[in-house]
């Protein structure tokens, strides 16, 4: 037991980090290979895309009704409703674009068709499906609507069916909200339909925004969020899912990387759920899109009423835990026993306040790093000097390793008794590490996460703090572990943890481990967005200054030290166990003194 029990644990720290870090990545999905497109696929690509007739009977559209469409533009979005189904054909984003810098609109106009939002599914008495958004509704009033932050608009839709009944749908949109509320209200339906349900369904997949699909992919997936449960739902191009839950669900959605679509029934409640999902490739680009359905019951009544919320729109955490129900959990921010209350309770709140008065996020993080670094510096000060510690004693330890190198038992056996003369704990430079991993962790979670620095720059190289910065690109040349590029960041990275790890080793023999460790993360951690491994560089440059202070100003500590403090804590050790002793002695005494029975008096004659 030397200096290689603090190098080997240094190694083991950072080998449970990055075991953390695969486990707490999402699964990268195999992206299936495209098909060959046949003579029927290419005649369908040409042909213009038309919605599915209504199967039905009691459900023909009116084909007398004009087709038109209206924008409401708010200050976050600006939003198309179709009367083609009375839903949200286009979703555009106005604080948000596509990674080329293009509009985001985040109904996807490539797959399923152009339709957003709620549309509902039911069943014609003659057993028959339709669906709502494959009606033609009229609206009356096609201008324009501008919305400010406090606004709201109400815009009714009105489908009249061949046998007189009607649908009305009035879809309701906040200026400062990407929250969406739906309404029908269905007359002249009894005796038309069956089953006593109404499926509220959102098939509208999320589109491509992020440069790698496979990245973009690897966090998407499905949710139903019961009263204490919340069950996710993973498609991959090998399983497609089809997954049914019986019960009141608070609300069912699916993401992409940084956005969320979820709908939430607010009466009637539904009675169960479904998800649908599958994997696909479309133009090269790896894809998963979930199907999402909530039954609820029929009423008895002429007129029937549905209503739910819809949110489509970004990750925001504030934003989306907010709303009723909140949506934070289709958000992931590491374990829930420890690290997500860090993440969301502590770190979150305090990065979210720099940035209030830092309008730079790669200053954000540097200020945030170095503050996190004051704040764990208790801990790191007592794994600096458990190494001061080592490095005095030596020069002793490696005599008795020459002493006794034929006589392991004897070896061991006097290194721990210049430990215990010493007050030394080998162990004691990792117990602080060992400490301080909740908060890596979940510093790494909110880091990962945080739509902010999405697109976000820094400085020089570095546009986007929630990508790999490429110092280096290699083009179409892969190279194992570090792919086709190399991070500048990551190599500052590794060069601080070879300045740290070198410096901190003093047996010679170890010096190997403090170069090993630290080439074998910088490749790793090629693939780290630059916000993480900035963050990480900063951490360690600051450790190395801290380490430097201690080398400067703090004077050498001697043996002669390290045996008086080893004396004042076995003395106090010995008083505190004195003092026990003691205590527990007069405790045995008084049980006893109670457990005996009284002398009785002898009688008078």
């Amino acid at each position: 037991m030397n200096n290689r029990s603090t190098t080997v644990g240094l190694a083991l720290i950072f080998l449970i980090f990055f075991a953390w870090l695969i486990l707490n990545q999402p699964e990268k999905k195999p992206t299936p290979p495209p098909a060959k497109p046949t003579a029927a696929d290419t005649a369908k690509a040409a042909a213009p895309t038309v919605a599915a007739p209504v199967t039905s009977t009691f459900f023909k559209a009116d084909s007398n009704v004009t087709l038109t469409e209206k924008k409401i533009e708010t200050p976050l979005v600006t939003a198309t409703i179709s009367s083609k189904g009375g839903t949200i054909s286009s979703w555009v984003m106005k604080q948000y674009l596509t990674w080329d810098k293009k509009p985001l609109d985040l109904i996807d106009q490539s797959i399923g068709g152009k339709h957003g939002d709620i549309h509902l599914r039911l069943i014609g008495a003659d057993g028959k499906v339709a669906f709502t958004k494959d009606l033609n509704f009229k609206i009356e009033d096609a201008e324009p609507v501008s919305l400010g932050d406090s606004n709201a608009y109400e815009l009714r839709m009105l489908a009249t069916l061949d046998s007189g009944s009607t649908i009305e749908k009035v879809i309701t949109i906040t200026g400062g909200s990407y929250l969406v509320g739906v309404q029908y209200r269905l007359i002249g339906l009894q005796g038309k339909i069956t089953g006593y349900r109404y499926g509220l369904v959102t098939d509208n997949s999320l589109p491509f925004a992020e440069q790698k699909s496979e990245e973009e992919a690897a966090p998407s997936r499905a949710f139903v969020v019961m009263a204490e449960e919340v069950e996710e739902i993973d498609a991959s191009p090998d399983e497609p899912v089809n997954q049914s839950f019986n019960g009141d669900a608070k609300y069912i959605a699916s993401r992409s990387k940084y956005f969320l679509q979820a709908l939430m029934p607010v009466s009637p409640r539904p009675v169960s759920t479904e998800v649908h999902g599958s994997a696909t490739t479309t133009g090269g680009k790896y894809h998963e899109i979930y199907n999402l359905t909530a039954t609820v019951p029929i009423g008895t009544g002429g007129v029937d009423s549905v209503r739910a919320n819809y949110y489509l729109g970004p990750l925001e955490y504030y934003r989306v835990s907010a709303l009723d129900p909140p949506l934070d959990q289709t958000m992931d921010f590491g374990w829930n026993f420890l690290v997500r209350p860090i993440s969301i309770y502590l770190l979150l709140p305090f990065f979210m306040f720099l940035h209030s008065f830092i309008s730079n996020w790669g200053l954000v993080i540097i200020v945030f790093s170095s503050i996190i670094k004051l704040i764990t510096m208790p801990l790191s000060r007592g794994q600096m000097k458990s190494m001061r510690k080592m490095q005095t004693i030596m020069p002793q330890l490696n005599e008795v390793k020459e002493k006794y190198k034929d006589d392991p038992k004897t070896m061991q056996a006097e290194t721990f008794k210049l430990y215990r003369e010493y007050g030394v704990n080998p162990a004691g430079g990792c117990l602080p590490l060992l400490l301080q991993m909740p908060i890596l962790f979940a510093l790494y979670s909110v880091l990962v996460n945080v739509i902010e620095l999405r697109q976000a720059p820094f400085a020089l190289w570095i546009n986007d703090l929630s990508v790999p910065d490429v110092l280096f690109n290699f083009g179409s040349t892969n190279i194992p572990l570090l792919g086709n590029h190399l991070s500048g960041l990551t190599l500052l990275m590794g060069a601080t943890m070879i300045i740290q790890t070198a410096t901190q080793a003093t047996d010679p023999r170890q010096k190997k481990m403090a170069y090993i460790m630290p080439i074998l993360f910088t490749f790793l951690f090629n693939n780290l967005p630059a916000g993480v491994a900035l963050y990480y560089f900063m951490f360690n440059l600051f450790g190395i200054g801290q380490q430097f202070y201690n080398k400067k100003f703090l004077p050498p500590l001697t043996l002669e030290q390290l045996r008086e403090e080893a004396k004042k804590k076995k003395g106090f050790k010995s008083r505190m166990q004195e003092m026990e002793k003691t205590a527990r002695t007069a405790r045995q005494a008084s049980m006893a003194g109670k457990s005996l029975p009284a002398a009785k008096k002898p009688k008078k004659k």
